[in-house]
């Protein structure tokens, strides 16, 4: 079993939270809870309500959580069923949600579903096992056109072509069913020193499409802003560029202005306001410091940002 990450940025996601004393607040991605206890100590009377599909996490913060008795609601769901899982539990408004976007350490450890090209696994990748469709299934029965299309898009591999290529006339002769098998399929004909950042591509793409998770974060971003109160705030860490994009654009288009028909942008004193529901806190992403970096290699490539619910 792997280890569940150190969780990142700890103190910046504390800071950009600003907890209130007694509020409701979201770990929408639990995991082994790290982000959750932090939440919980840093207020007496906070509840906070962890969102986790993996039964792995799930048992692993249930313990680790245990000792907060009813602050602490654990929802065997995605977070992209935020607002209908919340509204189950009788709550309406947050006053706070925190996102860490990615995969953790002990995910990648597990044999299980086969998220590492490192580790001989059955071609899974599925972070919620009730999910219908697995990476093998992908692998076997999507088309050339639709592989390339998912390698572009969510590995942004410059290669997808000839990769999907290669896999469709692979599988034509052998199923490929193992991460080890997928691996070496790939990196037929590849240098050496390209292999490594290739796969990485290839698993990341056939991990965000097996688990929908681009779609999943732009629904319940749009669900969070909608249930937090006025000043609650949401806070997103992200480690690669895709979901990065796809907060930077959301809290652009949540705290820009709508302009009504005929109305030219260039004229600023004409910005109507009041449509927005964000306000901005991180102009510029933050990122970790180089000590943390040292201490925890896993965070290099975060970024941080947050926004504030107004106009309530």
């Amino acid at each position: 079993m792997g280890e569940y990450h150190t969780p990142v940025m700890l103190p910046e996601v504390l800071e950009q939270l600003a907890m209130r004393t007694d509020g409701v607040y979201i770990d929408a991605t639990l995991g082994g809870g790290g982000y959750a206890e932090a939440m919980l100590l840093a207020s007496n009377n906070a509840r906070v309500v962890g969102f986790d599909t993996d039964p792995a996490a799930q048992a692993f913060a249930t313990e680790r959580l245990q000792t907060f008795g009813e602050r602490f609601i654990l929802i065997k769901e995605n977070f992209a069923k935020l607002k209908e899982a919340l509204a189950r539990e009788g709550i309406a408004h947050i006053d706070g949600v925190v996102y860490d976007l990615g995969v953790s350490s002990h995910q990648l450890d597990t044999t299980s579903i086969g998220l590492s090209y490192r580790i001989e696994a059955p071609l899974d990748m599925r972070l919620d096992p009730r999910l219908a469709i697995s990476a093998k299934e992908i692998i076997a029965e999507y088309d050339e056109q639709e592989l390339k299309r998912i390698f572009r898009k969510y590995g942004e591999e410059p290669y997808s072509g000839p990769i999907a290529r290669k896999i469709v006339q692979a599988r034509a002769t052998q199923p490929i069913e193992t991460t080890t098998k997928l691996a070496a399929v790939i990196t037929e004909g590849i240098r050496e020193d390209k292999k490594n950042e290739t796969l990485s591509r290839i698993f990341q793409a056939l991990r965000i499409e097996v688990n929908r998770e681009l779609e999943n974060l732009e629904s319940s971003l749009e669900q969070a802003v909608e249930l937090l109160a006025g000043g609650g705030r949401m806070v997103v860490v992200a480690y690669h560029s895709l979901e990065d994009r796809i907060v930077k654009e959301f809290f652009k288009q949540e705290s820009a202005p709508e302009f009504g028909a005929g109305e030219v942008k260039a004229l600023k004193e004409r910005v109507d306001l009041s449509r927005a529901r964000l306000r901005v806190l991180t102009k510029k992403p933050l990122t970790p410091s180089e000590e943390e970096i040292a201490r925890n290699p896993r965070a290099r490539s975060a970024k941080l940002r947050a926004a504030e619910r107004i106009g309530r």
